[in-house]
């Protein structure tokens, strides 16, 4: 097994070049690195002035985020591909690029959209006003009438708590649905769930639990974003207690730890239609695309 630390090690640098601009999809945090380590190799190089990330698995690799830079270089992305050809010249890619990052682009590159993100208005998920929340409010109420919760911040202590939920939640979510590729990001999200909620304080995570009658029915953690936009990076819930989702995210939203920021970014949906649902549902005010680039195949 791979020492966690040696990745984290990192950081600091990646922090460096992330920092230069200001990003809006939620894969540039180091947390969205750090925590899939079990599934890539990350390789960091420095070209020009420039950040690459490159991840490695056995069919290859690809570019994880788009070059990290003051300034956007063409030459670096070129040098990124000529890198990336010598290994896996067919699948060659860079991923996670932001649509204002596609303008130094030329005709040389073919642009694919990905997911879509969902960015909501935070106050409008405090609030929760009006008829297009009823349901929401509902749900909230029908919790608070049947349950005594405790909504507190995340301790290590609770590691244990947090896992047995989680195990509890995926093999309910394993029962529910015969997808092949769902069932198999449950079990590969176990690793990354425990590796977050290990380093929660060394990466920056805010983290929260409900309690019920001293258990664990709820947690959620999530990281800053930008100035602006706080990111939910994963939330788990007790499936048994009707209305326990959407009190735990209301309560998150309108915690006095992200007062400062204005926007939410729940990720995307995992091209899944239950989470799209669940997520339009919220009434997204943005929903920033995600893009994948390659080099154009020559005739």
């Amino acid at each position: 097994m791979r020492n966690p630390d040696t990745l984290f090690n990192q950081k600091t640098l990646f922090d460096k070049y992330l920092n230069l601009q200001t990003h809006h999809l939620s894969p540039h945090h180091f947390s969205s690195i750090f925590l899939w380590q079990d599934f890539f190799d990350f390789e960091f190089e420095i070209i020009d002035d420039s950040l690459c990330v490159y991840a490695h698995q056995h069919q290859g690799c690809f570019l994880y985020l788009p070059p990290l830079a003051q300034v956007g270089s063409k030459v670096v992305w070129q040098r990124c591909f000529e890198k990336m050809n010598k290994i896996n010249p067919r699948t060659a890619r860079i991923e996670n690029i932001e649509q204002a990052q596609l303008g130094i682009l030329n005709d040389r590159y073919k642009i694919y959209p990905k997911l879509e993100e969902y960015v909501y208005q935070k106050q409008d998920l405090v609030e929760l006003k009006g008829h297009a929340y009823k349901s929401q409010r509902h749900d909230i109420h029908h919790f608070q009438s049947h349950h005594q919760a405790l909504f507190r911040p995340y301790e290590q202590g609770d590691l244990k708590g947090c896992l047995e939920l989680y195990e509890h939640w995926a093999s309910h979510r394993h029962a529910q649905h015969e997808d092949v590729i769902y069932r198999s990001m449950l079990k590969e999200n176990r690793i990354v769930h425990e590796l977050a909620l290990n380093y929660q304080r060394p990466l920056g995570l805010v983290g929260y639990v409900v309690e019920i009658s001293k258990k664990i029915a709820a947690y959620s953690l999530g990281y800053s974003l930008n100035s602006q936009v706080f990111c939910v990076l994963l939330e788990i819930t007790d499936f048994n207690n009707r209305g326990l989702s959407a009190f735990i995210f209301n309560r998150v939203c309108s915690d006095e730890k992200l007062v400062p920021y204005t926007l939410i970014n729940t990720m995307d949906d995992f091209g899944l239609p239950f989470v799209a649902a669940s997520k339009q549902a919220y009434h997204p005010k943005l929903k920033p695309v995600s893009y994948t680039v390659t080099l154009r195949v020559s005739p």
